[in-house]
This record gives structure tokens, sequence and C-alpha cells, in this order.
């Protein structure tokens, strides 16, 4: 197959709609399967993943390597052509444009070829890499049209910009093929490469797609909720969900990008790998980062996931690091070698505590199943809300014990659970913005009693979306200044009842964080306030 007829059809599909793109890129994997070998480069040509994420594989190169390539091939100032167009694809396709003639006489570019060639851009190493890397690519110029080199320099740089996601994909390589969608999405998260997924499904043979060590799976999606239902519920802590294969005495580390970060964690690698059992988790990075309190007594604090991603890309300064790494598995998608996805969420824990011994006390290192706890109602999931809060949780996830694991998918019955908490606060300030649509919105300055007096703790806009607040926009219209809020304590005062996500704590001065009006009272007093103490109860951020 031509390269020509890839560019070609990446032209058309950038400017179709979604439907358009599935069917443009249909047509082309139905010609492209009539040349077994050529299906699954055709895939990742269109979608410009030359490789699996996990290979750890670079193409190392930028806009200015594509410029250098481009620069004895045509016969125009690239940095006008730069500053004017600024997408590299563009600036390639008006360079050459104007190519040398002596260039115009080559062979048709061969997609494979051009295929193998960019793939083999990422195996170069060394101190001449860079000139060898450009080597390629204005060889690959030289035998280019202006349309080629435009997906060419796209491709090179990981921007296609034509808008063919996964699930566009997998319409596309249903229609072609003539095969099942639900087969072929539940295939590629259990292994997310379209182009080999591709060619299973050509070989008629996705029902042999399962997880495999070392080959990261897609991970399973949490909705977020604030439903309850008796049942098994997980501390959730700040830090990276990643996935942990373990085989023999090797163990590897995979972002949920499916990147391996094994090389950040030695370590941490080296301490799986002495565990008797294999198995692929899905889990959770985190680090403990020791302090000192305002006593002086040593305490331990759980890193954020901003902070956990910044220990990772320092790779090898990362053993320098004072953060301590530990993981926290949630789920075992498979166990000795046998995938498990299909098995109740009950059965997977019980293996996955028979592989990984009972939870472990934070702070740890090494690797831990999360501890469960089963609650029966609203009271105790307010309590362990709570206690996880203290303990450095974010929320909780729950779990439904019959459900399977849906790589890549979103979960029927497991849910995230953010811990909130409700306050009582008096509004003592109003500040009306206007809003781009043009629409007039309400700010509320809130505050809480300390004895007589009230303490401003925050601004609070959003407001929960089904119930009706006009009355209470109507009645903050009403206070004309912050004076009038803040009048004497016989004022009738307006009374919102607001849920937080947490506190800030900056010397003696309080910030609620991520509030929302739930409910309000136009007719309360001061004595309906909730104390300031009341925020001593909720753990900050």
């Amino acid at each position: 197959m031509r390269y020509s007829r890839i560019a070609w059809a990446l032209e058309e599909i950038s400017g179709s709609p979604r439907g358009g793109k599935a069917d443009r890129t249909s047509a082309l994997l139905r010609e492209a399967a009539e040349e077994p070998e050529m299906l699954c480069p055709v895939v990742r040509l269109l979608t410009g993943e030359l490789w699996p994420r996990w290979e750890g594989r670079e193409m190392g190169i930028g806009p200015e390597t594509i410029a250098a390539a481009l620069v004895d091939v045509c016969d125009i100032d690239l940095s006008i052509e730069r500053q004017q167009k600024g997408d590299m694809g563009l600036v390639a396709e008006a360079a050459l444009e104007h190519k040398g003639q002596s260039s115009l006489f080559g062979q048709p570019l061969d997609a494979l070829a051009v295929y193998e060639d960019l793939r083999r851009i990422s195996s170069f190493k060394g101190s001449d890499s860079d000139q060898r890397k450009t080597a390629v690519l204005r060889g690959l110029f030289l035998l280019a049209s202006p349309e080629e080199g435009k997906f060419i320099a796209r491709t090179a740089l990981r921007s296609m910009q034509a808008g063919l996601g996964p699930r566009t994909m997998i319409e596309a390589i249903s229609s072609a093929l003539a095969c099942d969608a639900q087969s072929l999405a539940r295939a590629f998260g259990l292994m997310p490469d379209l182009g080999c997924i591709a060619e299973m499904a050509r070989l008629g043979r996705l029902d042999e797609v399962f997880i495999q060590p070392n080959l990261p799976a897609r991970l399973m999606i949490y909705s977020v909720r604030g439903d309850f239902f008796p049942g098994a519920y997980l501390p959730k802590f700040p830090g990276l969900r990643v996935q942990v294969h373990k085989a023999g005495e090797t163990a590897r580390i995979f972002s949920s990008q499916l990147r391996d970060i094994s090389s950040s964690l030695s370590g941490l690698c080296q301490d799986v790998g002495r565990l008797n059992s294999d198995f692929v988790a899905d889990a959770l990075l985190i680090g403990f980062l020791s302090s000192h309190s305002p006593e002086g007594s040593a305490m331990n604090r759980i890193c954020s996931g901003s902070e956990m991603l910044r220990y990772i890309n320092r790779r090898r300064l990362a053993r320098k690091s004072s953060i301590r790494p530990a993981l926290l598995v949630y789920d075992l998608l498979a166990a000795e070698g046998k995938d498990i996805c299909s098995l109740a969420y009950a059965d997977r824990r019980q293996r996955m505590l028979r592989a990984l011994g009972p939870p472990r006390s934070a702070p740890f290192y090494g690797i831990s199943p999360a501890e469960q706890r089963h609650l029966k109602d609203i009271a105790d999931l307010d309590d362990y809300l709570c206690l996880a809060r203290r303990e450095g949780a974010s929320g909780l996830l729950a779990r439904d014990c019959e459900g399977i694991y849906r790589p890549g998918e979103l979960s029927e019955r497991d849910f995230i659970i953010r811990a909130a908490h409700i306050i009582s606060a008096l509004v003592v300030g109003v500040e009306w913005i206007t809003r781009k649509n043009g629409q007039v919105r309400a700010r509320y300055l809130v505050a809480l009693r300390q004895g007589e007096a009230l303490v401003p703790v925050g601004r609070v806009w959003r407001t929960r979306s089904d119930c009706s607040f006009q009355p209470l926009s109507m009645a903050a219209a009403s206070l004309n200044s912050q004076d009038d809020a803040l009048g004497s304590s016989e004022h009738t005062r307006i009374l919102l009842k607001i849920r937080i996500g947490g506190i800030e704590k900056a010397g003696p001065q309080w910030r609620i964080i991520e509030p929302v009006i739930e409910d309000y009272s136009l007719d309360s007093s001061i004595e309906d306030a909730d104390e300031l103490d009341r925020l001593n109860n909720i753990c900050p951020k």
C-alpha cells in the first residue's frame, strides 16, 4: 500500500464529523486487510501510536529536528513558515511545495517503509543519534508529496490532529472486519494496542485476549457518587494509580497511562519481587514523608499526587528523595498466571490476601492490601469517612462484592464517595459577579460563630443543581452591603447549609474547600450557625 493512501485518508478524516471519521477509516482498513501484514501498521499510522506505550520507546525528536530535516530539502525560509503556521505538519506541507526538482522523480512512498523508518528512529542512541534521526526524516521528506510530508511530520511528533480516538477506531475496525464492537472494546481493555487488536480481530481470535504478565491492561473506571449501599468500603488516599505486575523474581510497575515507571521505583520493585506469588494488581502508589509536628514529635504524612508525580519524573534522583514510596493494592486482575477479572470481587479479594498477606499499618514500605470494612448503615459510613480523613484519605471506594473487574470500562456498582462535611454558616457578605454569558451570580461570604462574634471562613457560589435557589438570590439582593448582613445579633439572617470537601488553616485563619450550597434558610439567627471549633473536627487538606 502506498503511503499516499493513508495521507489522503487522514486529510479527509481530519475534516470529517465523528460519524464520518469512522466511515472513512473503515474504508481504508478494509483495503489494508487485503494485505494481512499491513493492517497493524496502518492502524498505528492512523493513530500516531507506532508502538504500545509500555514498550518504553521514545521518538526523541521535536520541531527543531523536523525543521533540520526540511532545510536541505526545500528552498524556502522555514522560520517564516514556522512563525505563520505554528503546526509543523503545515510547515512541512508548505516547505515541500518548494522542494528541489531533482527530488521529484523518486519512487512513491511505501506505507510499510514509512512505518518501519519512523519506528527505527526510536532505536537510535548515542552522540550521533540526532544526526541519524534527521537523516531518516530527510530521506522520507525527499520522496514525500506535500500532503504526505504533513502527516509524516505529525506522526513523528505524535500529534496527528485527526480526532481518531480509541472509540472511533474500535467503531471503524468493527465495521471494516465485520466483528462485534463490544468484543473489540473488551479486548482493547485487556490489551490496549489497537494495531494488535485489529490483527486479532482479522484472525477471529479476540476471545484469546486476556491479562498477560508485563503487558498492562486498562484500569477500571469509578464514578464519584454520594449513594450508600451496605457493603465493602476501602479508604482512597492521595497518590498515583498504577498497575503492578509480579512474575517470577521480577516486578514491573506501570502508570495509569500504561508507561513503565519501574526504573524510578527500583527498590520497590525489588521488594515486590521477593514475594512468592505471581499477580497483576490494581494499586495506588503512595508516599510517606517524615516531618515534625508543632510540638516537635515525629510524624508521617501521605504525599499528594503531584508530589508523587514529581518523584517519578526525577527517576534516578528519586533515590535521594526523603519520600518513602509504597504500594497500596485495591484489586487483583490476575493470580498465578490466570486472568481472574471475571471472578466476583470477594473472591479476588481473598486471593489478594493470600498473595500479599493482611493489610499493614501506615507508614510501611513495600506492598500491602488496602484496608477494607463492611458498613451496614449511613452512620457507619460517616464514622469511617471521618476516620479515613484523619488518616489522610480523600474518600472511600465502595465495592460490589459480586462485581467483576471491567478493564477500561466504567464499573456498574463500584464508586467513590468523596469525604464531605455539612456545616451551617451565616451569610455576612454578598458579591455580584457577571459571567461571560451575561448572567449575574452571587458569591456569598460566610462565617461561623466564635462566642458572640462571626468569623469569615470563605466564599461559596456553587449550588446543588436539583434545587431552586431563586428565593436565596432574591433575599441576597436585599442585602445592599456587607454591613446589612453584619447587622445586630437580632437581625434576620441567611443561613446556608454547605457541603465542604475539607478545610485549610493558615495560622489562626480557616478557609473552606470545595464548598457547595445544599440548602438555606432565610429566617435564621446567629445561634443557628455552627461554632468555629467545629472545624477542628475536620481534617485539614
